[in-house]
């Protein structure tokens, strides 16, 4: 069989993922990893391999660098992992302050607890009003992380106390222990026993458990109205004959609620494991899975739990798998759990068998396998040197363009076509569709037979496949009448612009199917015949949302200016699905655009971007309503910004409205607003900053040389002879390699500002913006500002200076760094700048 290895990938991204974590000690995988941590796709495969280079000190600039990403996920999962660097914590306090997203702020706040000269900016953010959990999913998670920075602080505690009942569970527990530590705040934490709200009574008995005077209140709470409560109680009971006669009457009692003795079998004590084997064959499935994870270790069970591999609940076999992954003697038994209809059961298989060598061949198979089988897999095999090349494969996505280029050119040679054909039975469906296309493209056998096969699958890619072939026809027209809509649709698409099936396929048009009716528009946009029949289908009533045939009508009439009304009327109805309206907006010329209906799309900010810049576009090209599309400069979305950016042009009169937009959060605004200042203003030529210094003799060769630093502990730049060489040094710091070494080729400063003199502010532009800088430069930008600034920050003057790094392909006069304060730095996107403090 032909291997397909190297051209696929994430079959699942959660396979993605758990290959990154798999390999993040992986020497050979390290490169990738960082590819991965500096622009990985999706977001979620940026996070997990930032969180993996997290504690290998060479990525500590690729940390650095995620904290200005557009994607909030990424920014907190550089910040989680930037903990162990001090450097990074007043890039945090930053973060904190400034933030949109609650849960980079929770990363900041974790980041600076424990740290007394950040606790000010961690009460100004714990007495900030949060948004609701509804606005920001991630705001109880900043509570938490503000709650547990704050703890110890006394005039903290009390607003906290009163927080108790809206806090975390989780939370909610680590304050209530916190509490009782202190033997002076006990009785308060006794008190809570009382509680009017179920979930803090229950953290209020879980913070007593070492308390001996509590024994005889958790006692009591065992009869306590709520579940939560009698659960919380009867696991923190004590080990005395009173707390073992309650755990038994509760344990036995099937009218108890299941929470409770589920909470009793997972505190299993010496002395209770004939009443949880009782529970092997107890009604409740979660007893049956919960008690044999806890007599995990007792061998007296272990035919029971042996025989629960049969039962009927896939929660039951997964846990009695697992709770036998100390019987090496009954791995064998264990291997058809890995054929197990449910793929949890399938999971808690591969994770026993991961410690049998037998089992690693079957192993393999699962890797590309949909979530949880396949990331249980990955990680499986990650101490198997044999599996290593296979799971740094699943580093790179899938390459399916690559994938069907390289099947269609084996197709074609006849020494490797039978191969091609046997991914015709591959487990993956894309790679069964994929070779079946190649195979097609080349009129093989192998696929025409497949019209008649009996799945309906099958024959719909048949047909797909032998689109185009003249002796094809009577066999595609025959698969009009397939019982499967599928099939007649892949019919009528292969037989697109046939002109002598033209007649048949219009009789598709009233198909059943709209997937089906889709087709057939598709198959007949250029026959004038159609066109009345096909734009009167999008005045036909549909119960569906996103009907396809709708949407393919509307594209087949789209260009034809005598249909330019029912696009119009499309787009004033406001009723048809969103991808239809698009269309419409799209293919409509601006005079005959309805501008009221334009302007209720551009106002509405639930609308969809899809919809909203169409709208945008055909009022500004309309001329009457620019300045409500100027309004959208400020707009939430990212893409309607950046829409507006292009529609602004050269348009002298709003250039300072774009040159704003050059520190926009968003990398595809910060693009358009260079653009457009380009079209204004050429990129104008500068001095190259490596020449600069190589002639101030700071570097050699392109190389900076170590800081012209005075020793002393607060060096004053003023008067001193060295001043132009710091100031250079420190601009050549900002724009070099993360290791402060080899300077930007494509670093320039302004010709004026050579020779470097007396100024407010010294800028160097990089041509890139700040996420394209480190591949396209070699420069990390957040990363040099954190070293520059502890250099910086070590120097005065009286008229102190700022140094700027601005990523951003645009003339020197269209720069404007904004205002800083001595001592303080800017922290991106575009203006990465530190300003010396001041001379006392």
């Amino acid at each position: 069989m032909i291997a397909v290895l190297e051209t696929s990938g994430w079959a699942d991204v959660a396979v993605g993922v758990a290959a990154i974590h798999a390999l993040r000690d992986d020497w050979a995988s390290q490169d990738r990893l960082r590819e991965l941590a500096l622009a990985g796709e999706p977001v979620v495969i940026r996070e997990a391999a930032l969180l993996a280079v997290a504690l290998a000190p060479g990525h500590l600039p690729v940390l650095r660098q995620g904290a200005t990403a557009a994607q909030r996920e990424v920014r907190a999962a550089s910040v989680t992992g930037l903990r162990a660097d001090p450097l990074a914590r007043p890039l945090a306090a930053h973060l904190l302050a400034s933030d949109p997203a609650c849960g980079v702020r929770a990363a900041a706040a974790a980041l600076l607890a424990g740290d007394s000269r950040y606790t000010p900016a961690l009460r100004r953010a714990f007495e900030a009003p949060l948004p609701s959990p509804g606005v920001d999913p991630e705001a109880p998670r900043l509570e938490g992380a503000l709650v547990r920075a704050l703890v110890r602080e006394p005039t903290v505690m009390e607003q906290v106390k009163g927080r108790l009942p809206a806090l975390a569970s989780d939370v909610r527990d680590f304050v209530l222990e916190d509490v009782w530590a202190r033997p002076e705040q006990r009785p308060y934490v006794r008190s809570l026993l009382a509680h009017e709200v179920a979930l803090v009574r229950a953290s209020a008995a879980r913070a007593l458990r070492r308390d001996p005077e509590a024994a005889g209140v958790l006692l009591d709470l065992t009869r306590d109205p709520s579940p939560l409560v009698r659960a919380a109680a009867v696991s923190v009971l004590g080990l005395d004959a009173a707390a073992e006669r309650v755990r038994a009457a509760r344990l036995a009692d099937a009218s108890e609620h299941t929470s409770v003795r589920v909470a009793i079998v997972e505190t299993l004590r010496a002395g209770e494991e004939d009443m949880v084997r009782a529970l092997l064959s107890d009604a409740s499935p979660t007893l049956r899975g919960v008690a044999a994870s806890a007599l995990r270790d007792d061998a007296a069970s272990v035919a029971a739990r042996r025989a629960l591999l049969d039962d009927a609940e896939p929660f039951v076999r997964a846990r009695a798998v697992s709770s036998l992954a100390r019987q090496e003697a009954l791995f064998d038994s264990l291997m058809p759990c890995l054929g197990d209809p449910d793929p949890h059961v399938r999971r808690a298989a591969i994770e026993v068998l991961r410690r049998y060598p037998p089992a690693t061949p079957l192993l393999r198979q699962y890797i590309d396998a949909p979530s949880p089988v396949g990331p249980a897999a990955v990680q499986a095999l990650r101490d198997d040197p044999g599996s290593l090349p296979m799971l740094r494969a699943r580093l790179r996505p899938a390459q399916r363009v690559e994938r069907r280029r390289r099947l269609r050119d084996l197709a074609r040679d006849s020494s490797s076509v039978a191969g091609v054909r046997a991914l015709l039975d591959d487990p993956d469906g894309l790679v069964r569709a994929d070779a079946a296309s190649a195979l097609g493209d080349v009129g093989d056998e192998a696929i025409a037979r497949r019209l008649d096969d009996p799945d309906p699958w099958w024959r719909a890619v048949a047909a797909r496949a032998v689109a185009g072939k003249a002796d094809a026809r009577e066999a595609l027209l025959w698969r009009f009448g397939d019982g499967d809509s599928a099939v007649r649709a892949a019919a009528a698409e292969a037989l697109s612009g046939d002109e002598g099936a033209e007649p048949r396929i219009r009789e598709l048009l009233d198909d059943a199917s709209a997937a089906v009716r889709a087709a057939a528009i598709t198959a007949l946009t250029r026959d004038a015949g159609s066109v009345e029949r096909i734009a009167a289908i999008l005045d036909e009533p549909s119960d569906m949302d996103g009907d396809p045939a709708q949407l393919a009508a509307a594209r087949a009439i789209a260009g034809r200016p005598e249909l330019a009304g029912r696009l119009r009327a499309v787009v004033e109805r406001g009723d048809y699905a969103a991808e239809v309206t698009r269309v419409a907006l799209e293919s409509l010329a601006p005079a005959a655009a309805p501008a009221e209906a334009l302007l209720g799309m551009l106002d509405d900010v639930q609308e969809l971007d899809a919809l909203r810049i169409p709208a945008a576009r055909l009022l500004w090209a309309e001329g009457q309503h620019r300045g409500a599309i100027i309004a959208r400069m400020d707009d939430h979305s990212p893409a309607l910004r950046a829409a507006v950016l292009e529609l602004l042009g050269d348009d002298a009169s709003a250039v300072d409205l774009v040159r704003a937009r050059l520190r926009d959060s968003d990398a595809r605004v910060r693009a358009a607003a260079a653009a457009a200042l380009r079209r204004r203003a050429p990129t104008d030529r500068g001095v190259a900053l490596v020449d600069v210094v190589d002639e101030m003799r700071l570097a050699t060769g392109g190389r900076l040389h170590d800081a012209p630093i005075p020793s002393q502990s607060e060096p004053c730049l003023d008067g001193d002879p060295r001043k132009d060489a710091v100031l250079a040094w420190l601009c050549a710091r900002l724009a070099s390699d993360e290791r402060g070494g080899a300077i930007a080729a494509s670093a320039e400063v302004a010709r004026a500002e050579v020779p470097w003199g007396d100024r407010d502010a010294y800028l160097v532009r990089l041509p890139f913006d700040q996420e394209e800088a480190p591949v396209a430069a070699g420069v990390v930008p957040m990363h040099n500002l954190i070293e520059t600034l502890a250099v910086a920050r070590r120097l005065t003057a009286e008229r102190p200076p700022s140094i700027w790094l601005v990523c951003a392909d645009v003339a020197f006069s269209d720069l404007a760094p904004p205002e800083l304060d001595p001592g303080a730095a800017a922290w991106g996107p575009t203006y990465f700048g530190a300003r010396i403090g001041r001379s006392r």
